[in-house]
């Protein structure tokens, strides 16, 4: 893993149990588009969802579970699942390093959610991997990703602002675009969800990708 990765998830460790939670309740372009995201994803989840705990990868707050579903969350910052923990009931939450595999046994799994996680794993391709190998047969994965890679609009809003946040600030997580690794346009997210059978691929006004996918 690189120096700098390292020091992006060492700034992630450091953030408050509640961070997604006050950004969604401030205003500007961010807590705005958190709330979309938070109400696209929910809105997926409850047209997929059946039966038994949803596998929440990368949970941070977990804001798309406003129903309160019974899920299993995993993250790298102990505080988010702290606080996670007090303010749900019926769940579980589990420190994980994802980027070195999911601590879920195989074929356990009916959905899993992994929102605005992947452009931040570099070998993306073995996470994918990895749901694959502990959803069940018939499970279904519902994922976002930031529309940044061309014809999408967020990687030139995002990168304006991570720069100027960075000179600003002196904040060395912005200044390396919050720990960003990948890119994703329709066509790659094709590409990652290829082992599985598209239901749904769709875009939030070029800003966010959403996909749900069903293991064949």
């Amino acid at each position: 893993m690189s120096t700098d990765n390292e020091k992006m998830k060492a700034i992630y460790l450091r953030q408050a149990g509640d961070y997604y939670v006050k950004q969604a309740n401030n205003k500007g372009i961010r807590p705005w588009l958190l709330k979309k995201r938070r109400d696209i994803i929910h809105g997926l989840v409850k047209k997929y969802y059946s039966k038994g705990a949803v596998l929440d990868i990368g949970c941070g707050n977990a804001l798309w579970n406003k129903d309160n579903i019974p899920m299993v969350g995993l993250d790298i910052c102990e505080a988010m699942l702290k606080y996670n923990s007090n303010k749900t009931t019926g769940s579980f939450f589990i420190k994980s390093d994802i980027s070195a595999g999911l601590p879920i046994k195989s074929d356990s799994v009916n959905m899993v959610v992994i929102t605005e996680v992947l452009e931040h794993i570099q070998l993306y391709a073995s996470l994918i991997e990895e749901i694959k190998r502990v959803l069940k047969k018939g499970g279904i994965v519902i994922a976002s990703v930031p529309y940044d890679k061309l014809p999408g609009i967020w990687g030139i809003i995002f990168t304006v602002w991570c720069r100027y946040k960075g000179w600003r600030d002196n904040d060395l997580y912005y200044s390396n675009r919050c720990g960003h690794m990948a890119n994703f346009n329709i066509r790659k997210v094709q590409q990652a969800f290829s082992k599985f059978t598209l239901l749904e691929l769709t875009s939030f006004n070029l800003l966010t990708i959403f996909c749900a996918a069903r293991k064949e």
